[in-house]
């Protein structure tokens, strides 16, 4: 991991720009997940209202997204007693490059409502410190190098990837991430862990999505992981999510393979 005071983003006037840490191992790029900490946060400040919970949250990460000045913004596309729907750009110049569209729910305190189960794996504590991508591959350093790994079941898995997350540096300076912004910059990686099995090249997830019934508690976000690729290139990678009290939600992602060579 970088210096601890190392953050993902650093602002630029309106805008912001990705640091080194925010990078992914394909070139002078951001991560998706930086990018999606980075829209989520925005659309936590375009309503504020603490009764109103983000339930779903997708990305659709159309163009790459440059380690240079970028600005988000946001709009209200319905307003209600109970629903919301926010939509979240980033942009470089007059070109989208990421959009987010958000569902916020109104919550009900029911009898029953904040139980909880354990997650169905074992715990972050104990366990050994891992990486996302093998050091060996020799990519550039970034995002999947700063992220805090530790396996439960790694991609070598024949079923599912069991693994905890956190991501020790912030997204910008003095701020500390709130528990969505930490969820959504983290869930990107579903597709980097999950089962390798049999593939047929080099793979990308194009978007995100999460449904979430509940707020991530604490630093350590789980994932149980399994991905399905057909012969056309195509496939989803989809996780459950866990924190160390139990559920929070699931997660899914468009998976593009590429042709070896």
């Amino acid at each position: 991991m970088s210096d601890s005071t190392q953050t993902l983003f650093e602002t630029d006037g309106e805008g912001f720009v990705a640091t080194e840490a925010a990078g992914n191992p394909w070139g002078e790029l951001t991560g998706g997940g930086p990018v999606a900490g980075l829209l989520a946060r925005a659309i936590e400040g375009a309503v504020p209202d603490p009764e109103l919970f983000v339930a779903r949250l997708t990305f659709d990460l159309m163009r790459p997204v440059p380690r240079q000045h970028v600005a988000v913004s946001t709009r209200s596309l319905r307003s209600g007693k109970r629903l919301h729907v926010v939509e979240a750009e980033l942009t470089s110049g007059a070109e989208t490059l990421t959009r987010a569209t958000a569902q916020l729910l109104r919550r009900t305190e029911l009898d029953g409502s904040n139980r909880t189960s354990p997650p169905p794996f074992t715990g972050p504590e104990g366990l050994a410190d891992g990486s996302l991508i093998p050091p060996e591959l020799g990519l550039r350093w970034g995002v999947h190098d700063v992220v805090d790994v530790r396996w439960v079941d790694d991609q070598s898995s024949p079923d599912a990837s069991r693994v905890w997350m956190r991501m020790p540096v912030p997204l910008l300076p003095a701020e500390p991430m709130s528990p969505l912004v930490h969820t959504a910059t983290l869930v990107d990686c579903i597709s980097a862990a999950s089962p390798v099995g049999e593939l047929f090249g080099p793979w990308i997830n194009t978007d995100i999505t999460c449904y979430l019934h509940r707020e991530l508690a604490g630093e350590w976000l789980g994932m149980e992981i399994r991905r399905d690729v057909e012969t056309s290139g195509i496939g989803v990678a989809r996780a459950r999510l866990f924190d160390t009290h139990g559920p929070i939600g699931t997660a899914h992602e468009a998976v593009l393979v590429n042709e070896l060579g």
